[in-house]
């Protein structure tokens, strides 16, 4: 990790030349310098302290600590040895609200893939610009989550529609460091728009982008539904957790009927045994009775902070959608979920 020291503050960066994060913070600094120490070994150090000032001070190869009587040395290297910054060309450039921007992290990059053997598109999420629009979208292929929101006025430099596929592990640690920022700024750096740049107050966050083309995911939204159910979240979380320790397998299928204003949810086991929940919802539409991974529709669940979820369904091979009953005004959830032949 690069420490350096300059006038007011201290900053520290750290990267695996994929993503790379430096925070910055208020402190005494009597001389200006840099040093790069190992990452590992001094933030272990640093979290064994109790509260109190710290003192540092010493050369391109050598840390010098002090906390009251502890006193440490630790080898370093010269700090000119350390990967920059990108400083390339600057092109298009954005504005976010901080929490929204949580919000949007939050509620997609859960369902982008975790298997490098499906390839680096996948394990990315998309992020849409279209004048005051914003999308985040992420998807593994059996289920898809969406997440669409408006910029505030003048918060985009870009009369053209943008597009980045950004890493979901870069996106997760973005919002995780972002600190105390209320706006986010991002801009795309090179000339290739290869990196993006999240800058906070006093944040930077830099990522190499995935190189590739998105699927094209609104050909998995059907355009209309012909039935639908609303129902209490928790009460519908709380039976699928249930029914799924009896469906046990990999695929955890449970199967969800709906008939006349009635939800029976039923899973059935050689093992372990079977299943049967009941619950009322609001229906319309005509019956019907889809089968879906129990595991994938609980986790699309935990996202929606909602009383009421409402359930949408063309036919029991369709994908249905999932979202909240009432909209939220930082932006709006959408979950599509594919189903399981029966």
């Amino acid at each position: 990790m690069l420490v350096t020291a300059t006038e007011g503050l201290i900053k520290v960066r750290a990267t695996d030349l994929e993503l790379t994060l430096e925070h910055a913070f208020p402190a005494e600094v009597k001389e200006q310098g840099s040093v790069t120490l190992p990452a590992k070994l001094f933030s272990g150090y640093l979290g064994a302290l109790p509260p109190g000032l710290l003192e540092i001070s010493g050369s391109p190869t050598r840390a010098s600590i002090k906390v009251e009587k502890s006193h440490y040395d630790f080898h370093a290297l010269p700090a000119d040895e350390y990967p920059p910054l990108p400083t390339a060309q600057k092109s298009a450039t954005f504005t976010m609200n901080a929490k929204q921007f949580r919000e949007a992290v939050g509620a997609t990059i859960f369902a982008a893939s975790n298997e490098e053997a499906r390839g680096a598109v996948l394990m990315g999420t998309l992020i849409e610009i279209d004048g005051d629009k914003i999308a985040l979208v992420a998807t593994d292929g059996y289920r898809l989550a969406k997440w669409n929101g408006k910029l505030e006025a003048n918060q985009t430099r870009s009369t053209t529609k943008l597009k980045y596929i950004v890493p979901s592990r870069a996106l997760a640690e973005a919002a995780r460091n972002i600190g105390s920022s209320e706006t986010l700024t991002f801009t795309a750096l090179g000339e290739q728009s290869n990196q993006l740049a999240i800058v906070g107050d006093f944040t930077t966050i830099v990522v190499r982008l995935v190189d590739g083309q998105y699927p094209n995911y609104q050909q998995v939204i059907p355009s209309k539904f012909d039935r639908s159910i609303s129902v209490n979240t928790s009460a519908l979380v709380g039976c699928l957790r249930r029914a799924e320790l009896i469906s046990g397998d990999r695929a955890s299928m449970v199967k969800i009927a709906i008939s006349e204003g009635q939800l029976i949810i039923t899973a059935n086991s050689d093992i372990a045994g079977n299943a049967y929940e009941e619950l009322e919802v609001e229906q319309t539409g005509d019956d019907i009775t889809v089968a879906f991974n129990a595991r994938f529709l609980i986790e699309i669940l935990n996202k929606i902070d909602c009383p009421q979820v409402v359930l949408e369904f063309l036919g029991p091979l369709s994908p249905a959608a999932i979202r909240p009953a009432e909209p939220s005004e930082a932006g709006q959830p959408l979950y599509v979920l594919m189903p399981l032949r029966q």
